[in-house]
């Protein structure tokens, strides 16, 4: 299979043997997290991942190289999340770390790590309190702060998945960090509601 995201994506599109396989390989994980980002909810998110891919399997054809692959698939997985949120009944977000035992919860969200004990409950605790800012933001910005910091999208990326003007898109990044910022600082007091 292809390495390049796009050439793989016009493989999807033709319905290659295997192409399919590969961009779920490829992309499940980070979809997995952008999912938790709205969902903070483990099955909620592996559902979502799955509904979503079901989404993507169908609407290959109408996929249009003038974005990126994930930044395409990420809008859709966005939109289910959205919808999901809105449907179900109000639920305890769990963090990542609860969700399973050992490295695999915090694997999807920080990747395979190896790290000294000491230095390891260090990480996990600020990955923690990071969680715990995240979750107090709007939707609109934890969006935004999602896409950027743990996928790592380019701000022209993220408006265009998101569907708005690159300002609001800084504006959002803007606001949801210096809430986050905040919230860290207050050592995780509830913050009041942050403006979209």
């Amino acid at each position: 299979m292809p390495s390049d995201d796009f050439a793989l994506m016009e493989a999807v599109r033709a319905d290659r043997d295997g192409a399919f396989q590969t961009f779920v390989e490829r992309y499940q994980r980070r979809l997995y997290r952008l999912a938790w980002g709205y969902l903070r909810h483990h099955e909620d998110s592996l559902d979502a991942v799955q509904e979503t891919m079901v989404k993507i399997y169908r609407a290959r054809s109408s996929y249009r190289p003038t974005s990126h692959p994930f930044t395409w698939a990420s809008r859709i997985l966005a939109n289910h999340c959205l919808d999901q949120i809105r449907r179900r009944r109000a639920r305890p977000a769990e963090s990542l770390e609860a969700v399973q035992e050992g490295q695999t919860g915090r694997d999807l969200l920080a990747g395979d790590r190896e790290d000294a004990p000491d230095r390891h409950h260090e990480r996990a605790d600020f990955l923690r309190r990071v969680e715990e800012a995240v979750a107090t933001l709007p939707n609109s910005q934890r969006e935004v702060f999602v896409l950027r910091h743990f996928e790592q999208m380019s701000l022209e990326e993220i408006a265009t998945a998101r569907g708005c003007a690159l300002g609001t898109v800084k504006s959002s990044l803007h606001r949801a960090a210096g809430a986050v910022r905040d919230h860290m600082t207050r050592g995780g007091r509830t913050m009041g509601e942050v403006g979209c």
